[in-house]
This record gives structure tokens, C-alpha cells and sequence, in this order.
């Protein structure tokens, strides 16, 4: 069945004739916001799962997110650096228009990697790649380091695991090298009473160090937490050895040195957890059980495991024959859909998801205009998580109506975790449009 997409005027939304790969469908209304970052992307025909970029401009970059509903993680241009982390349901007020907020999270996937005593930056890096593979919800960077190296690194939200993220690195050395990665943690600066920590656990089974913050939000209203460990390839007992150094009371970092002879390939990762008081009554110590639960699990069943869940979310798919730009627009539509929403939660999506403090990470009536209607059709049971973020503000949509001089319920024009009104007064939205859904 060959299948025709038609634009509406209006920019980010599709009416498309689909085939559907579990039920056959006649028409979806698909709404979702497009957060590629602005590359300059490699041309050819379009692959309907994957976007690459291989001309990176820094100054033009917004980044690319890699999310599994509850932790969104954002690309940089800089190697082995990560924009933000940002998760659902953790809003605080600090000055953003007087309303609550997404908050930026420990960026816990940030990385720095020496090699032969210099820091691997982006002004040394050749035939520098970046691309974002929808299907297995991973985003990878390659390129090459002087004459020395060879650097593929590829991180994940991991889709099983709502509050672990994973950094897949490999290299491979041109020339005998000493190479020393660091993972680093480091507050961002609205947040305060920032304390870190670092254990060293070592039993008979697995030795690990757990490099682990924790911080207030703005206001003290929340806790943030988050923990990370290096995972190795080598046999236990042969792995190398973790050094902990501290810098500032904002950052700290774990660090390890490695001799690598010139034609092999040496292989590592880090896995790590954010959560915060919003979703867990004791964020510090769950951080690092849930890191410590990662690094037992190991590198390859943490991937088999995700991509086991991304292959559930795909047998809910929009194909499209005979147009590869139209399919590659729809499945990055579907992949920011199905990254920024999870069953069994009351978390809704704001425009803009988990890519950043956009919209203020607010939920708006865009969300059962435009995003609602196609979770219900390819996936209820995410679906259903978006009705019960609305469910369990109820009470507050009725006072909201009582306010206005109305009798039932009236959802406010945004709202974040309580469910009052949170647009910003200048905006005047919030009083004068009302939220037009049922």
C-alpha cells in the first residue's frame, strides 16, 4: 500500500494515510514538536531511522535528545560532553517567570579524556560524525583524534530502567597511548548545599567506585541525586584502578589511565542514575542502589534490554512507501512522541518534552490536541499516563473553574506538578485562554 503525506499549513503536524503494522488505521493525526538539532546534514537519500551529521557548527547547535520518558539527556558539540540532563516531574521555582520549572539535573554522562596526558577537545578532532539512530533510541559521536586514536563513544537512556542512562565508549589507538577518561560530575549552578561523595564497595563478586552528588533545588523544595560507575571489560579482579579527586564543591570526578598498544581496541562504559524527591522518598541512597544495580547487570544486557523495549515501541509504527524524507519525518515525530511519555506514570509531555527547560517543561492543551490522540491509537498504555496526570490534578482544575465563577473543572492554559495555573502573568494566556479540551 502505498501511502501520500500531506503538510498542513501550520508547521510540525502531519495527516497522514498510514499502514499499520498491529491494525489497520485509515487516518492519524500525529502532533509532535521536531528537536533535531540545526545540522548540516550529509546528503543523500534520507534513512528512515537514522539522522547524521558529519559538519558541525557549535554557534548553530541546539542538540539532540535521547530520553525514555523520565530522563532526558541533550547532545553536545563538544566531545564526550553532554548538554543537559533533565527529568520529569522535577519542577522548582528560580526566577523563570515566577512559575515552577524544569530543573537541569547533575550532568552525569559528562566526560573528560586524556590521551598521553592531553585533553581530547574538538579543535584536534577530525572526520567528527554525530548521529542520532531512532530505532534503538541511541545517539552516537565519532572521530578521529590527531594521528593517535580512533573515538566512537554512543550513550542511552536506557528505555528498562526509567532513571539509568549508559555511555558506551570505544577506542582505538593509531600509536602506543596512555589514555586516562574521567567521569565527572558537576552541579549545575542553580543548584545548592551541593555535597559529593565517593565510596569504593568491594566484595568477592564486583569492586566499584560510585561517584555520587546530591543538591537542593532553589528553593529546598527538592533533593537531586545522582551516581555513576565505570563498567569494565576486564576479568574481575584485573580491572583498573579508580582514582577520586575532588576540585570544587560543584564537581568532582573518578578517573582511571590505561596503556593501549598501537591496533587494539580498548572498550568501556559508565552507567548512571538522576532521581529526586519528586519520585523517590530517599534519592540519595536509591541513586546508588539503582547504579550499582547497572553495573551488575553489565554493559551488554543493559543494551539488550533497551533495545528489547524499543523493539516492543516500534511494533507500533507509521510506514510509509515511497517517500524517505516523509518517513524519516514521521519516525522522528513517533521517536520524540514515544521518548517523552512512559506507562504507568502521571507524567505528561510539555511541547518541547524532556529536550531542555523549554516552555518551562509545562503541560499544555497541546498535549491532548495533538499528542494524546496518537498515543491512544499506537500505544493506550502510554497514553493512559497523560489522562492521570490530568486525573490527579482534578481537585485543582475545580478550584480553578470556582475561581473564574464556573461550575465542574478547568485545567489551567500550563500547569506542571501540582495542577494550578503556572503560565507566566506577563503572558496573558493564562487568564484569557482557557484550556479548550474535554
Amino acid at each position: 500500500m502505498c501511502v501520500q503525506a500531506k503538510k498542513f499549513a501550520f508547521p510540525f503536524f502531519f495527516l497522514t494515510l498510514v499502514r499499520f503494522s498491529m491494525r489497520t488505521i485509515k487516518l492519524v493525526l500525529i502532533g509532535c514538536h521536531l528537536l533535531l538539532a540545526d545540522f548540516l546534514f550529509a546528503q543523500g537519500k534520507p534513512d528512515g531511522w537514522k539522522i547524521s551529521a558529519n559538519k558541525i557548527d557549535p554557534a548553530n547547535y541546539y542538540g539532540v535528545t535521547v530520553a525514555n520518558g523520565m530522563i532526558g539527556v541533550v547532545s553536545s558539540p563538544e566531545p564526550f560532553k553532554v548538554k543537559n540532563v533533565v527529568l520529569a516531574g522535577a519542577y522548582d521555582l528560580y526566577g523563570r517567570g515566577r512559575v515552577s520549572n524544569f530543573l537541569n539535573s547533575f550532568n552525569l554522562l559528562n566526560m573528560n579524556v586524556d590521551v598521553d596526558g592531553k585533553r581530547v577537545e574538538a579543535k584536534a578532532a577530525s572526520n567528527f560524525k554525530q548521529e542520532l539512530d531512532m530505532r534503538n533510541a541511541s545517539f552516537t559521536t565519532s572521530f578521529d583524534y590527531t594521528d593517535k586514536a580512533s573515538i566512537t563513544y554512543t550513550y542511552y537512556s536506557l528505555r528498562q530502567l526509567p532513571f539509568t542512562v549508559l555511555m558506551d565508549v570505544s577506542i582505538i589507538a593509531k600509536k602506543d597511548i596512555t589514555l586516562t577518561p574521567s567521569s565527572v560530575m558537576e552541579a549545575p549552578d542553580a543548584l545548592k548545599d551541593v555535597e559529593n561523595y565517593y565510596n569504593e564497595i568491594d566484595r568477592p563478586h564486583v569492586v566499584m567506585g560510585l561517584l555520587t552528588s546530591s543538591a537542593k533545588s532553589p528553593t529546598g523544595k527538592l533533593q537531586l541525586c545522582a551516581s555513576t560507575t565505570f563498567l569494565f571489560n576486564e576479568t574481575h579482579g584485573q580491572e583498573p584502578r579508580v582514582i577520586h579527586e575532588m576540585w570544587d564543591n560543584n564537581m568532582h570526578l573518578m578517573k582511571f589511565s590505561k596503556k593501549i598498544k598501537a591496533g587494539e581496541t580498548y572498550r568501556f562504559a559508565i552507567a548512571g542514575s538522576s532521581i529526586t524527591s519528586a519520585h523517590h522518598a530517599d534519592p540519595l541512597n536509591e541513586a546508588e542502589r539503582l547504579t550499582i544495580f547497572a553495573k551488575l547487570e553489565g554493559r551488554d544486557r543493559l543494551v539488550q534490554f533497551h533495545k528489547k523495549a524499543w523493539d516492543e515501541l516500534w511494533k507500533s509504527d507509521i510506514i510509509i512507501e515511497g517517500d524517505d524524507q516523509a518517513q524519516q519525518d514521521v519516525h522522528s515525530m513517533l521517536y520524540h512522541l514515544y521518548s517523552f511519555s512512559r506507562a504507568g506514570t502521571a507524567f505528561s509531555p510539555s511541547p518541547m518534552g524532556l529536550s531542555g527547560l523549554g516552555y518551562n517543561g509545562h503541560v499544555f492543551w497541546d498535549t491532548e490536541v495533538w499528542m494524546f490522540p496518537s498515543l491512544l491509537v499506537l500505544h493506550p498504555e502510554i497514553a493512559k499516563s497523560l489522562v492521570e496526570y490530568r486525573y490527579q490534578r482534578l481537585e485543582a482544575a475545580r478550584r480553578n473553574a470556582f475561581s473564574h465563577g464556573y461550575k465542574g473543572a478547568m485545567f489551567p492554559w500550563e500547569s506542571a506538578d501540582t495542577g494550578v495555573e503556572e503560565t507566566p502573568v506577563w503572558a496573558l494566556s493564562g487568564p484569557f485562554e482557557h484550556h479548550i479540551t474535554a
